[in-house]
C-alpha cells in the first residue's frame, strides 16, 4: 500500500473510533492537523536510527513518521492502556510493522534512558515540562523534537533553566503553517548526559524546571 493511501485508511480508523481517540471528527481536517502537522516540518530531515513518541494518544506523531520513515524502528508510548491498544491492532491491520507499542509513563520507562537517537512529542505539555520528560530518553548527540504553536517564543524564555540543566542546546526551530495556523517543529540537541531526571510527575507539575 502506498504511503499517503496508508496515512488516510490511518485517519479512517482513528477519526471513527468507538471511543474518543481525537477530537478532531473530520478526515480531511484530520490529514491536515495530525498527519500534514506531523510531517510537512520533517520533508526536508535526514532521519535515522530509532526514534521515540511520548505520549502518542492517537498515535500522533509516531504513526505518521513511521510510515513515512519506514527504515526507523519506533516506539510510542501512552498512559491509556485503551488507546495504545486501539492504534496498536489498526497498525497491525494496515501493516504497518516499524513500530513497538507500550502502555505506561514514561518517566517510569527506566529501561529506555539514552536508548533512542530521536524524541518526539506533541500536543503533551509545555515546553519546559515536556522537555524532562523527553530529554532523558534521548541518546548524547541525539535530537528532541517537540511540535509547538504560536506561543512558542513565551515556552522557550520560560524553558530556560530547563534547556540549561538538561544539557541541550536549540539546534533549530521549523517554522510552518497548516490550514493558516502557525506552527514550529522546536529541534534540541542533547550535549551530555543527564542524571536524575526525570522526577516523578507530580513533583514535575508541582516544581517545573
Amino acid at each position: 500500500m502506498k504511503k499517503e493511501s496508508l496515512i488516510k485508511n490511518y485517519i479512517k480508523e482513528i477519526v471513527n473510533a468507538p471511543f474518543n481517540l481525537t477530537a478532531i471528527k473530520n478526515e480531511e481536517e484530520a490529514f491536515h492537523l495530525l498527519a500534514l502537522d506531523s510531517l510537512l516540518p520533517l520533508e526536508k530531515m535526514n532521519l535515522i536510527g530509532n526514534f521515540l513518541d511520548v505520549g502518542t494518544g492517537g498515535g500522533v506523531p509516531g504513526v505518521f513518521i513511521g510510515i513515512m520513515f519506514k527504515k526507523l524502528k519506533g516506539t510510542l508510548i501512552d498512559a491509556s492502556r485503551k488507546k495504545i491498544n486501539y492504534v496498536k491492532n489498526v497498525c497491525i491491520k494496515l501493516g504497518i510493522d516499524n513500530l513497538e507499542f507500550v502502555h505506561g509513563r514514561i518517566e517510569e520507562q527506566i529501561d529506555f534512558i539514552e536508548k533512542f537517537d530521536n524524541v518526539f512529542s506533541k500536543a503533551v505539555a509545555e515546553l519546559r515540562i515536556i522537555l524532562e520528560l523527553t530529554v532523558p530518553y534521548a541518546k548524547v548527540g541525539g535530537r528532541i523534537l517537540l511540535y509547538k504553536g504560536k506561543e512558542y517564543l513565551k515556552e522557550l524564555n520560560d524553558a530556560k533553566n530547563a534547556i540549561d540543566v538538561l544539557n541541550v542546546d536549540l539546534e533549530d526551530v521549523v517554522e510552518y503553517e497548516i490550514l493558516d495556523r502557525k506552527r514550529v517543529l522546536l529541534i534540541f540537541e542533547k550535549k551530555d548526559k543527564v542524571n536524575g531526571f526525570p522526577r516523578r510527575y507530580n513533583r514535575i507539575l508541582k516544581n517545573p524546571l
